[in-house]
């Protein structure tokens, strides 16, 4: 049988490199509230004059080829706390080659609850594209986040944490 191994998008660790995706997110930081690692990041989604449902940070990648190391059957999963689901759309994770080309993965608000949850998604069902969508054989960009119901909601202290693929279990042959 062979040993299924997750590769590590990013362990959230760092405030390095982050940035908010716009002024609806403040103050990014690192947190000690956390599923994996020893330091997750936390940042809140306010009333910003971007005027987003968005609250979310954003990293420029060292290149990272999903398409010959996983299948689509294989999924992209990140741990997002949140200390209230009322006003939450989804939580997201966004891959591409540029902030104007991505492709989106919504974990939505309905398998949600209150506190950490492990969100994960087939890397075949994305739920939105942005520009030339992603080319899987050159992953450059990332974004995490929450979306909200309205662009007027705001939510002090979400955290995110530890984005990585995840293998499937299931074998393919040809």
């Amino acid at each position: 049988m062979p040993v299924l191994l997750e590769r590590v998008v990013d362990g959230c660790e760092a405030t390095t490199g982050w940035t908010a995706l716009g002024n609806d997110t403040i103050n990014l930081a690192t947190s000690n509230t956390r599923v994996r690692g020893s330091k997750a990041l936390t940042f809140d989604k306010v009333d910003g004059l971007a005027n987003t449902i968005f609250a979310g940070i954003s990293k420029t990648l060292v290149s990272v080829d999903l398409e010959t190391t996983f299948n689509p059957f294989d999924e992209i999963c990140w741990y997002c706390y949140v200390s209230s689901v009322a006003n939450i759309a989804y939580s997201f994770v966004r891959l591409g080659s540029a902030a104007a080309h991505y492709v989106e993965y919504r974990y939505d608000d309905s398998l949600m609850v209150a506190g950490f949850n492990f969100c994960h998604v087939r890397l075949s069902a994305f739920a939105a594209t942005s520009g030339t969508a992603c080319p899987f054989s050159d992953v450059d960009y990332i974004a995490v986040g929450t979306a909200h119901d309205a662009e007027t909601d705001a939510l002090a202290g979400i955290i995110v944490d530890h984005i990585s693929i995840h293998p499937s279990s299931l074998v393919i042959s040809v």
